[in-house]
């Protein structure tokens, strides 16, 4: 009776075993930097871990469409690129704002009317700076990272749209 019961367990939980992802498909305590760097690179981006120091661990990467951008990491515990695990991320991008072109009354109804991302201008009004932060102190699924990935790309397309810097 008993093996009977454990039996109907296991076939009544089977169905929901397909929404739990794997444990090589999860980063349970934040990401390390080579594991970022494998994930941006399979989009098409060069990446290079450009970290001087080890409690400022930090990637430089350009979009397949030639964009810089860089990975700021924080929060992090460990050491060396594949030992040092980061549980928030900041991706961020800028660009200058040489002709004053872009007013803070843009970059406010940009933020206004997007949800992700933040766009800011500097206090001398000659740069542009565009953000994208991820907590993942808690654990983030491969999958979940690629989508947030996809997220970035597209919105950092259409900051560059709005601002026309390019």
């Amino acid at each position: 009776m008993r093996k009977l019961t454990v039996a109907l367990f296991v076939i009544a939980l089977a169905p929901f075993a397909n929404g739990i992802a794997a444990a090589d498909d999860l980063y349970t305590d934040g990401v390390t930097r080579a594991e970022l760097m494998v994930i941006l690179s399979g989009y098409g981006m060069t990446v290079k871990d450009t970290t001087e120091r080890e409690s400022d661990p930090w990637l430089q990467a350009h979009t397949p469409k030639g964009v810089l951008f860089y990975v700021n990491m924080y929060e992090c515990s460990g050491s060396g690129q594949d030992g040092q695990r980061c549980g928030l991320i900041q991706f961020q991008a800028q660009w200058q704002n040489a002709k004053s072109n872009i007013k803070a009354s843009d970059i406010n109804a940009y933020n206004l009317k997007f949800v992700f991302g933040r766009a800011a201008l500097s206090s001398d009004g000659k740069s542009v700076v565009f953000d994208y932060p991820m907590n993942i102190k808690d654990g983030v699924t491969k999958g979940n990272m690629k989508k947030n990935v996809d997220n970035w790309l597209r919105v950092l397309d259409d900051v560059r749209s709005t601002f026309k810097v390019f």
